[in-house]
């Protein structure tokens, strides 16, 4: 690809107002691609990779053992990169610009060719979003104002075969099938996380060497690769070669029904007045995340997403506190089909790690720190996080309640939530330690979301988890009828009796048992106010604020900001919300396409968990959003330098409705009607109105307001 020149083909007028409107991410007029590193990326939640990167990877496919003693030569589980055969050059075409179509999930470069002057070249890459197993590109030719044939030059780039580290990768193409049009390979990871051998086929268009394009001629060729795995079916081989065959066949068809599936998950967004670049960061956020996930593809949620490799593609605590609750007001859906049900999946791999504790007698479900194919503890055993970073297994269990307070879907909870439940209150019954003298229970050698504290006792954090599922626990056994069989008076004094570090005197607390002052990572002890909405004044929720900001790493991730500018929101302190918020999306600001590292200066890229603590931050405190049993809570701001904001399509027990709101009034307007339900807004201006019409209600700005359903039986 060349990409010297002394004047550059500039984009079209559309091409810039959806720049301009947040929907695209562009580079022109000179302006070179980001490396990898910064690089953005197509996926569709089951396959995605970085354009121009040497891998692809598919949701589920791990290579490297569980167990991992630091060795080298022995890499830990992590993501298997699949050889990336949509990385195409066009050596002798001349890049003039490119982007990413936020909107449309399409990642387009634009080239002129010099050879043959006013000759057009578009390559168009995209994870098919209805077809799960394919990837596509698009080279399309525009030679019709020119007189002569153009031939362009191909080649994939970064393809080696026989020394990928992650799969043993076989030819099939000449042996069991044959064909001149396309390559067909299986792959089998190398080793496994315990027994199972995960293999995919994969079925890609052979690219030829160069493609002619006839004088006054425009035409678009195809690149398919389609994926299939032994984790889907037995007749994997077979099927992606039938996958591939089915799909080339219908070539032209794909983009339609790609862009249909993307405009149906856009109909729910956040929309952003007066700010061209907070849009462009919220559109492209929310593209980062929904582009790795899908609801029939439950293998959860990386803080690197699924286009990268970074923290080895495991799930942790992130994907629950950071990333699920921004996708939940918008898709409840795809948090329990795919982020939730990846935790059911995987209870056994949550109960062998509680039982592989066996001097502690621990029982029910732990859950590990990082989580990949089987469920079972992946991270390496010399990281003490692995051993010691428990609050995860209360992270869950709050994350299902903010579902089933979001949506009262009772029959998941029965079918599938409560069975979970339990197992962590049993789990966490295992885990406490009693203090006969002070008639209290303890939580000792713990790491709490500050890291940098390794092996404290009674995490301010970790214990209010813990507490409060319990309290969660036992208010679904007496929802479903199921109190006589559960422990509910021991269950009950667990909760009554954990430690709960507070120095009354000061009117703060604690981060754990002797703490002093110590800079911590990242925010803790500010969580107890939000996420965890645990009952303290205002004068402790400031205090806890005040002490804890000055503390804190300048290094540490962005979601810290995000907790600040909730938590002073909260306190109706605009002005100190104003200084946190912009620094929560700061670390995006590196790369032209808004691709987020963990921290200022670097850290895992395509950083997620960073995302979804922004999107909190615009929807939790600027949109003040409280999700409680029976209500939602309202109370909307305006981040500085915006003029309006819109919640769009939000859900809540299965209706839904646009919240929007500017500097004199506030908007609801219902969109669809659950008819089990009858939803009823209250507010200082009106009294329990039933919201039973599609007329939008008008509120005044800086009111705050709270919507409650009821049963319609």
């Amino acid at each position: 690809m060349i990409i010297n020149s002394q004047e550059y083909l500039q984009p079209p007028q559309w091409w810039n107002e959806r720049v301009e409107a947040g929907n695209l991410l562009s580079i022109s007029n000179g302006e070179q691609e980001p490396t990898n590193y910064l690089m953005t990326n197509v996926g569709n939640g089951y396959v995605a990779f970085v354009i121009g990167g040497e891998s692809i990877y598919v949701g589920g496919v791990y290579n490297g053992p569980a167990i991992n003693l630091g060795d080298a030569n022995n890499l830990p589980s992590h993501r298997a990169g699949i050889p990336n055969f949509q990385n195409i050059e066009i050596s002798n075409a001349q890049f003039q610009y490119a982007g990413l179509d936020i909107e449309n999930a399409t990642y387009t470069r634009v080239y002129s060719i010099p050879s043959s002057p006013g000759t057009i070249v578009k390559q168009i890459f995209y994870a098919h979003q209805k077809i799960r197993n394919i990837l596509v590109q698009e080279i399309e030719v525009d030679n019709s104002n020119i007189e002569t044939d153009v031939t362009l030059q191909l080649s994939v780039v970064g393809i080696n075969l026989t020394a990928n580290v992650d799969f043993n990768i076989l030819n099939l193409t000449n042996t069991q099938f044959t064909g001149n049009d396309y390559q067909l390979y299986n792959l089998t990871i190398k080793v496994p996380e315990v027994n199972f051998m995960t293999s995919v086929a994969v079925t890609t268009t052979t690219i030829p060497q160069s493609i002619t394009i006839k004088s006054g001629e425009k035409k678009k060729h195809h690149y398919v690769t389609s994926f299939l795995t032994n984790i889907e079916t037995n007749d994997y081989i077979e099927g992606s070669l039938d996958i591939y065959k089915t799909t080339f066949l219908l070539a032209d068809q794909l983009i339609k029904s790609h862009l249909d599936e993307w405009n149906k998950i856009w109909i729910s967004g956040i929309e952003v007045g007066g700010d061209s670049h907070l849009q462009q960061v919220v559109n492209s956020s929310l593209y980062y995340l929904f582009s790795s996930i899908r609801d029939d593809w439950s293998y959860g949620m990386s803080p690197g997403g699924l286009a990268s490799d970074g923290y080895n593609g495991h799930s942790f605590w992130d994907t629950e506190t950071w990333m699920l609750p921004p996708i939940l007001l918008l898709n409840p859906k795809l948090v329990r089909d795919c982020l939730l049900q990846y935790r059911i999946n995987n209870l056994p791999g949550a109960h062998e790690k509680a039982l592989s504790y066996k001097s502690n007698n621990y029982t029910g479900f732990m859950f590990p720190w990082e989580s990949a194919f089987t469920g079972i503890e992946v991270c390496p055993t010399f990281a003490p996080t692995g051993i010691l970073e428990q609050h995860i297994t209360a992270d869950i269990a709050l994350a299902i309640r903010q579902y089933y307070y979001l949506t009262g879907d009772l029959d998941w909870l029965i079918d599938f939530g409560y069975k979970a439940l339990k197992g962590i209150a049993e789990f966490w019954a295992s885990r406490v330690e009693y203090d006969q003298l002070n008639q209290q229970y303890s939580i000792n050698t713990i790491i709490p979301p500050d890291e940098y504290a390794v092996g404290v006792n009674n995490s301010v954090y970790t214990n209010v988890a813990v507490k409060m599922t319990f309290e969660w626990v036992i208010e679904v056994a007496t929802l479903i009828n199921d109190t006589e069989n559960i422990p509910f008076e021991h269950w009950s004094s667990i909760a009554n009796g954990l430690v709960i570090l507070f120095d009354e005197v000061n009117q703060w607390h604690p981060e754990y048992q002797g703490y002093n002052g110590e800079t911590i990572k990242q925010a803790d002890v500010v969580l107890l106010g939000f996420p965890l909405m645990y009952n303290m004044s205002k004068e402790a929720r400031k205090n806890d604020l005040i002490y804890y900001e000055a503390v804190t790493t300048n290094s540490g991730p962005a979601m810290t900001y995000s907790m600040h500018t909730v938590a002073w929101l909260e306190l109706e302190s605009l002005e100190n919300a104003t200084k946190q918020w912009f620094r929560s999306y700061n670390n995006c600001n590196n790369s032209p396409f808004l691709v987020w590292t963990e921290t200022p200066t670097g850290g895992a890229v395509n950083f997620a968990t960073g995302m979804g603590g922004f999107l909190q931050g615009l929807m939790f405190g600027y949109g003040g959003v409280r999700i409680h049993q029976g209500n939602l809570d309202f109370y909307p701001q305006l981040p500085e330098g915006t003029t309006s904001l819109k919640i769009r399509s939000m859900n809540y027990i299965g209706s839904t409705f646009n919240v929007g709101w500017n500097q004199t009034t506030i908007t609801f307007e219902m969109l669809t009607f659950n008819p089990s339900v009858y939803l009823t807004l209250l507010s200082t201006e009106y009294d329990n109105i039933i919201l039973n019409t599609l007329d939008p209600i008008y509120l005044t700005f800086g009111s705050k307001f709270q919507i409650y359903f009821n049963n319609n039986n």
